[in-house]
């Protein structure tokens, strides 16, 4: 029986998770001359994040699906005024049938009357302000908007995305940095790309980006890379990206130059990850021993599978 999410994800706390979601029957729905919907869904995260106190660590957008390790920040939440959870909410989900009714324009700013009617209701307001720091609801305002649009491009109505999304809780930094490598190595591994900063929906090519001086491509909030400077982080994932640890899975030539050379800039346990890949694996956390005795003394224990512990 799979766990309940709101066994794994606490919205009161910070906290890291890795997301995953799939296009429906795995097609490759953003992919054969579709790679400009890629664009939609890295617009619309930083879009989300303008409201939403949600940052992320890593991202890959594929052909047929997409991984994301994003932290929730209801710390932040709670410091915001009524006032700002409001115009933060509105400008999330502005009611455009509402405002349709009343003759106001879908993306106009929020009005004083809509403020008021929220501010008004202290207990809508703390639903809301929950709602602003939560994974779920991150998720779903970001694959409703690319299912409409992308069914509007093609015509046609139904499911974009298959489930709803696989979340699994990261406990500590170790894996934080094994869940942002693979994520970032995806495109490589998948023969998609000979190198990570070559990867054209990913956050590895963002910090490539910072770490050479370059424009950054997307708007996205970022938290600091694991390893703590983006040059060791991106040096990390080069280096990692060479081990040749599962048959039919690409990896970066062993005669290419080291990630810092190639931009011209002054290592048993995670092998099962690459090697298996993560769709393979079970389990709703990853972490340390202690980390996971005490996620399963927060579930009040509730069985937890670490899929890197065996």
């Amino acid at each position: 029986m799979p766990t309940p999410r709101k066994c794994i994800v606490d919205d009161d706390a910070v906290g890291s998770y890795h997301l995953i979601s799939r296009c429906v029957r795995q097609c490759r729905l953003c992919g054969d001359g579709l790679e400009h919907r890629r664009d939609w869904i890295e617009n619309r995260i930083a879009e989300l994040q303008q409201s939403m106190a949600i940052d992320l660590t890593a991202w890959n957008i594929l052909s047929n699906h997409l991984h994301i390790l994003a932290t929730n920040r209801p710390d932040i939440a709670r410091s915001w005024s009524d006032r700002e959870v409001a115009i933060r909410w509105l400008r999330m989900c502005p009611g455009r049938w509402l405002r349709r009714k009343k003759g106001i324009a879908a993306d106009a700013p929020p009005t004083g009357d809509e403020i008021d009617a929220i501010i008004g209701n202290k207990t809508r307001v703390e639903i809301l302000r929950r709602r602003l720091s939560s994974i779920s609801w991150f998720m779903g305002r970001l694959k409703e908007y690319v299912s409409r649009r992308a069914n509007a491009e093609d015509g046609c109505t139904g499911a974009f995305w298959e489930r709803r999304f696989r979340s699994v809780r990261v406990l500590d930094e170790p894996s934080q940095l094994a869940t942002s490598t693979y994520i970032d190595l995806n495109a490589v591994r998948g023969g998609m790309v000979d190198r990570p900063e070559s990867t054209s929906h990913g956050s590895i090519s963002e910090r490539v980006a910072i770490a050479s001086g370059r424009g950054r491509r997307t708007c996205i909030r970022m938290s600091p890379p694991p390893l703590g400077s983006n040059e060791a982080y991106i040096e990390h994932v080069d280096a990692c990206g060479r081990w040749q640890v599962s048959p039919g899975k690409a990896s970066i030539p062993t005669s290419m130059p080291p990630i810092l050379e190639r931009l011209e800039l002054t290592k048993k346990r995670w092998l099962k990850l690459f090697r298996l890949g993560w769709g393979n694996l079970r389990g709703t956390v990853i972490g340390t021993p202690e980390s996971r005795r005490r996620e399963a003394e927060r579930r009040r224990g509730h069985w937890v599978i670490d899929p890197l512990a065996s």
